[in-house]
C-alpha cells in the first residue's frame, strides 16, 4: 500500500508532464495513469521498464519532427487512449497475473511485451526518419510510402532489434523476465510478427495512428 501511495502521484505527475509536452492526449493521459498504476503495483521493476519505454519512445518522436509533420507522418496530437491501451493492456494483464500467481513466467511475458512495444516504436520512428522508402515485408520487390504498416527498411529493422535489446538489458538490471537473449529475441520477433500481420491484413495504417 505504501508503494501504491507513492507510485500513483508520481505516475500522475509524469503523465501530466507528458500531456504538457504533447506526448499524450487527455484521454491518453488518463489511460497512461491507469496502466502505470496497475503495473507499479504488480512489480516495481516492470513499472521502470514501462517508464523507460515511454521516455525513449517519446524522445524518438522528435527525430526529424518537422519533416514528419510536413509529410503527414507525425501525430501532433500525442498518443491517444487507444494507442496507450493497446500497448499497455498486455503488459498490465501479465503484471497482474504475476502479482496474483507469483509465476515468474508471467513477469517474463510482461517484459517481452515491453520489449516488443519498444522495438515497434523505435522501428517506426527511426525507420521513417532515416530509412528511406520501405519495402513490403511479404513482397520485398514492392515499395511503400514511409510509415505504412507492413513496410520495412534495414535502418528500421536495426532500430527494432536495438529497441528490444535496450529493454532486455534493463530487464536484466532490474531482475525482470528471463535471460537477456530470450527477452531481446522474442521482443524483436513480436515486432516482426506485428509487421507481418499488418501487411497480411492489407490494412494500411500510417504510423502514429493515422490512416491513409
Amino acid at each position: 500500500m505504501e508503494l501504491y501511495l507513492v507510485a500513483v502521484p508520481s505516475i500522475a505527475a509524469l503523465a501530466l508532464f507528458a500531456l504538457k509536452k504533447g506526448f499524450l492526449t487527455v484521454r491518453g493521459t488518463v489511460s497512461a495513469i491507469a496502466v502505470g498504476s496497475i503495473v507499479a503495483v504488480a512489480h516495481v521493476g516492470l513499472f521502470l521498464l514501462l517508464v523507460a519505454f515511454f521516455l525513449s519512445s517519446s524522445l524518438l518522436t522528435r527525430l526529424r519532427a518537422e519533416w514528419k509533420r510536413a509529410m503527414g507522418l507525425k501525430d501532433v496530437s500525442g498518443r491517444s487512449l487507444r494507442q496507450v491501451a493497446g500497448v499497455g493492456t498486455p503488459i498490465a494483464v501479465f503484471g497482474l497475473l504475476y502479482a496474483a500467481a507469483g509465476d515468474p513466467r508471467f513477469l517474463g511475458a510482461a517484459a517481452v511485451a515491453v520489449a516488443a512495444a519498444n522495438a515497434d516504436t523505435w522501428a517506426s520512428e527511426v525507420g521513417v526518419a532515416y530509412g528511406g522508402r520501405p519495402r513490403h515485408i511479404l513482397a520485398p520487390w514492392r515499395t511503400l510510402e514511409p510509415g505504412v504498416s507492413g513496410g520495412v527498411t534495414p535502418v528500421g529493422a536495426a532500430a527494432s532489434f536495438t529497441g528490444a535489446l535496450f529493454i532486455a538489458l534493463l530487464a536484466q538490471l532490474l531482475g525482470v523476465g528471463g535471460p537477456l537473449w530470450k527477452v531481446a529475441t522474442l521482443g524483436y520477433l513480436g515486432e516482426v510478427l506485428d509487421s507481418v500481420l499488418g501487411a497480411a491484413l492489407q490494412v494500411k495504417y500510417i504510423c502514429n495512428g493515422k490512416v491513409s
